[in-house]
């Protein structure tokens, strides 16, 4: 008979051996119960990654250019983009364009001259497949011609929610300093229009058209959002 035969061939010896056993399970399930009740969330979260509200603070950066374009030309208008003028900590969000023009032949009658724009998909690092991009135009009304390009990506001004372990790497996405940085180049052809015949005007032979840029960049901010 061995040892274990000889401890469990006795009742008192089985049933001290029963009450510590019920003693260590029962102290086992406390421990376990407390730890789940009130460690659980404590060391989970040390584990959760943290959420953060990204906003971003606006700034616009206006330029403006007029020429005098002659009659079946093409003239360009440039616009520099480099560290002199943007903001330390901001970055190139997107452009809007306005070309705009009247009728200053001063002849009577005389109808608004036909320009169209081209802005070459060049020049600096942009969306330039977004859909919302426009890039080329045209007016024979003396209307404003409107141009847009999409140059940070998902930049629209709007708060963004990004999940990352710390600060720096929610910012990360929104800190490309690259993007926007360049030469711009914008195309602008002039065709006047043929005047009403029978009246003693003078020829029309150019026009002045202004281009007025509006870039507007961005600082991000991020704050860090309650679990």
């Amino acid at each position: 008979m061995n040892y274990f035969s000889l401890v469990f061939s006795d009742s008192d010896s089985r049933r001290y051996i029963f009450a510590v056993l019920a003693m260590f399970l029962l102290t086992s399930a406390y421990q376990t119960s407390v730890f789940y009740y009130f460690k659980s969330d404590e060391i989970i979260g040390k584990y959760d990654v943290p959420s953060w509200d990204v906003s971003f603070e606006s700034i616009d950066l206006n330029e403006e250019e007029t020429q005098i374009i002659a009659d079946g030309t093409i003239s360009s208008y440039f616009l520099e983009i480099d560290d002199s003028k943007i903001m330390a900590n901001s970055y190139v969000g997107f452009l809007n364009i306005v070309v705009s023009y009247e009728e200053t032949s001063g002849n009577f009658a005389d109808p608004c001259d036909f320009v169209s724009v081209n802005l070459r998909p060049e020049g600096i690092l942009a969306e330039w497949d977004n859909e919302s991009n426009s890039l080329s135009g045209s007016s024979d009304q003396c209307s404003d011609i409107l141009l847009f390009v999409q140059i940070y990506p998902s930049f629209d001004q709007s708060n963004v929610t990004v999940v990352s372990e710390t600060i720096d790497d929610a910012l990360d996405h929104w800190s490309n300093e690259t993007y926007g940085k360049g030469e711009l180049n914008l195309e602008v052809e002039v065709n006047t229009q043929q005047r009403v015949e029978g009246l003693p005007t003078q020829q029309d032979t150019d026009e002045a058209v202004t281009v007025s840029w509006r870039l507007t960049t961005f600082v991000p901010t991020a704050k860090q959002l309650d679990n």
